[in-house]
């Protein structure tokens, strides 16, 4: 076999395998996108809690996290991130937490263009704070 077959052989596999990550990744980044996109988030009431501090988790994926809701006097003052998510961006959960602690509930608006991360936060908290798991 001629030199030049070899090398377009060699280039053709490289080819190929680069396709096949590409598509890989994309079905790994896109899994779930509109399951979770769609997700319901329940209410919760911090009032009917008693103080302390509430471990609840989301599994999803790349979107599995887990946080820390701390309530004093009945209301939520305070969300930790136990365990983040895939692709962490701490200003959405800053923003989604601090949407929580003013509204004292889940029932906030997603991070426009966050949608999943920002559900999966929501859901990880109305976790914590219903005992769910």
């Amino acid at each position: 076999m001629s030199r030049k077959k070899k090398v377009l052989i060699a280039v053709g596999v490289v080819v190929i395998v680069l396709i096949l990550a590409g598509v890989g990744g994309f079905v790994w980044i896109t899994s779930g996108l509109s399951k979770y996109k769609n997700m319901t988030i329940g209410k919760v009431d911090p009032t009917k809690l008693p103080d302390g501090t509430y471990k609840g988790s989301f599994k999803g994926g790349r979107w599995s996290n887990t946080v820390e809701v701390t309530v004093r006097s009945h209301k939520i003052t305070s969300i930790k991130v136990v365990k983040d998510v895939e692709f962490k961006n701490p200003k959405v959960a800053n923003q989604v937490f601090n949407e929580v602690k003013s509204a004292q509930s889940t029932q906030v608006d997603a991070v426009t263009g966050s949608t999943v991360t920002s559900k999966a936060y929501l859901k990880s908290i109305e976790n914590a704070l219903t005992g769910k798991q």
